[in-house]
């Protein structure tokens, strides 16, 4: 019989991101920062180093006094009840249960001579006024001073952290400690040991079966250095410092009865893209306005100082993003029946591919159509330049985003293969000639200017559950089934949820621009940040060179693809140039009127 298997991190590892836990709950998404720490001060761990002692690393700042010695690391306690301290603890290593029993009883000797401990301490471990530091540490054969010697030739005690970076890099095994007593400078009797030599061992942090962090450590002690949300500390820290606990700018609740969208967010699309600030003094659901651009401009608007102190616990509670004062429930998965056979799925992978092809040549074709915003007479249309500089970069992340979506589908391709789940794959790098929009419908692949009509049809394609969204529920649903990896389930999830990104981005864009286009369209004139641009003649030369440029750019897809790695250095470095020329090539054509003529726009609008 095989010895059993201890899972490691047992108390916060699962197989799946709890919900309502924020991702550094995440054994694998901690933040490992070294001051003043995150999710707990790494300095606290640290004070334990030696079994038996409890240090405090403290830096030159620390002490307003400028005649004192300043920096090292200050021996706080001696704590004979540490469990490290019994040989028991360490049954099946000799080396340790000797070390352990040595350890003990010298640092009996030291508290009842040397560091003077005095009663009335939890188990009598307080120190009196005298103060010993750490001098050297020795591993290994080596010594590490934790001094300098100064143009007097006195010992100058290196800074805390620098000492506690020290401490950090020695490794699990025994370890040489040497103490030193450092009074202060107008002591007139100096003390007559002022030395202490301890050998130990360098403590392991967490328990090597379960994964649980030591016994020795109480509740409370690795976050003790840290803010807390009642605190004034808490109102004037950013992002970088509380990450999880403090969010910046979040999304704002959703009302009752409130129209939302099956992933949850607002069908709204400014409700559901906006950010609000998470600290704002005004709590009423008529001040959800949207954060300003800086924390500079938002302080205004926030709870003060005291004011936190006093409803910290008026702040939100923040999932997905979101505010929630109610019972959150998680939405429900996607039911859809799962293709039959691998060879089933990599077919309906193929039909994917083509359609983030098409949308994505959709989307750039579109992209172009716009009016430049440095073109734009602000006399006539004040706002236009700002909302067309809005639009352009929308609409261009989400065309990125679908060449994204290309390459995904292609590494899962890749993986079946790789797998031996399918065979034969090649890039699946062709041009879908039919899209759906919702309902079973399908229209035909156009080069069309952003006018309503097309944006109507971008939004219909990236509703959820309707057009191309819809047509990965079944994909996700066979990838859940355990012959698959379960990366590829993410991958293609990731899709999914990109996609719904693409409809409100879409429904946003509709929204900025719907104040241009009432009067233009009912005259039978272009909407005032539209270009009158049609497809490229093949003869011209820029479209020449431009059709060029594509083609060199599929090639080199092509070869990166084949090989399974998606971030092939030569060939992506290639193709990723190509783009850059054909960027530049398609906004010359638009001043002259032409987009890219990528395919054969001339097909007849209907719906089957």
């Amino acid at each position: 019989m095989s010895e059993k298997i201890f899972p490691r991190n047992l108390t916060a590892r699962a197989d799946r991101q709890v919900v309502g836990n924020p991702a550094t709950t995440r054994l694998e998404s901690g933040v490992g920062n070294c001051y003043p720490g995150l999710e707990f001060d790494q300095r606290n761990l640290d004070r334990r180093f030696f079994a038996g002692l409890v240090f405090e690393f403290v830096s030159e700042s620390d002490n307003p006094n400028p005649d004192a010695l300043r920096g090292g690391a200050l021996l706080l306690s001696l704590e004979l009840s540490d469990p490290e301290l019994n040989p028991a603890f360490h049954v099946g290593n000799p080396e340790l249960i000797a070390a352990a029993t040595q350890l003990r009883a010298a640092l009996g000797i030291a508290a009842a001579t040397q560091l003077r401990a005095v009663p009335g301490g939890e188990d009598g471990n307080t120190l009196s006024t005298v103060r010993w530091y750490l001098d050297s540490l020795e591993q290994g054969g080596k010594q590490i001073p934790l001094f300098k010697i100064g143009e007097d030739g006195k010992k100058v005690p290196l800074d805390g952290l620098i000492v506690w970076r020290l401490v950090r890099s020695l490794e699990p095994g025994l370890v040489k400690i040497k103490l030193w007593r450092r009074d202060a400078p107008t002591d007139s009797n100096p003390p007559a040991t002022s030395e202490i030599e301890l050998s130990g061992w360098r403590r392991v942090f967490v328990d090597s079966q379960s994964g649980v962090i030591g016994q020795v450590y109480q509740a409370g002690e690795l976050t003790q250095s840290l803010c807390s949300p009642w605190q004034h500390d808490f109102r004037d820290c950013a992002c970088f410092y509380w990450a999880s606990n403090h969010p910046d700018i979040v999304l704002g609740e959703d009302t009752l009865g409130e129209s939302t969208l099956p992933s949850g967010a607002s069908s709204d699309p400014v409700r559901a893209n906006t950010p609000i600030d998470w600290l704002r003094s005004d709590r009423s659901l008529a001040s959800r306005a949207g954060a300003l651009g800086n924390p500079r401009e938002n302080r205004p608007f926030q709870m003060d100082h005291y004011e936190i102190s006093q409803r910290w616990q008026e702040l939100a509670v923040v999932l997905r993003g979101k505010e929630i004062s109610q019972i959150y429930r998680a939405p429900t998965a996607d039911t859809a029946n799962p293709y039959k056979s691998p060879e089933v799925l990599a077919a309906k992978l193929y039909d994917l591919a083509g359609l983030e092809h098409v949308l994505c040549l959709e989307y750039l074709y579109a992209l172009y159509s716009l009016v430049a915003p440095d073109e734009v007479d602000v006399n006539t249309w004040p706002t236009l330049r700002d909302d067309l500089t809005f639009v352009s970069h929308e609409l261009l992340l989400v065309a990125v985003s679908e060449m994204r979506h290309l390459r995904w589908v292609n590494q899962l391709l890749w993986e079946l293969d790789h797998t031996g789940l399918t065979k034969a794959h090649v890039p699946a790098l062709e041009v879908a000639e039919r899209i759906p929009v919702g309902n079973g419908h399908t229209r035909p692949r156009q080069l069309r200017p952003l006018n309503r009509k097309t944006l109507a049809d971008f939004i219909a394609v990236e509703a959820p559950s309707g057009g191309i969204d819809g047509q990965y529920a079944r994909v996700v649903a066979t990838l859940r089934q355990p012959q698959y990896p379960n990366s590829l389930y993410q991958l293609a999830g990731r899709i999914i949820a990109d996609g719904v990104e693409h409809f409100s981005k879409f429904s946003e864009i509709e929204t900025v621009l719907r104040a241009y286009q009432g009067g233009s369209q009912a005259n039978g004139t272009r909407p005032p940040y539209l270009r009158n641009v049609t497809p490229a003649p093949t003869d011209n030369p820029d479209a020449k060179q431009a059709l060029d440029a594509y083609q060199r750019l599929l090639n080199n897809l092509e070869a990166a693809y084949k090989k399974g790695d998606m971030e092939d250095a030569n060939n992506i470095v290639f193709a990723r140039q190509e783009m850059i020329k054909l960027q530049a090539i398609a906004q010359k054509l638009a001043t002259q009127g032409f987009g890219i003529p990528f395919f054969d726009a001339h097909l007849n609008e209907v719906d089957d």
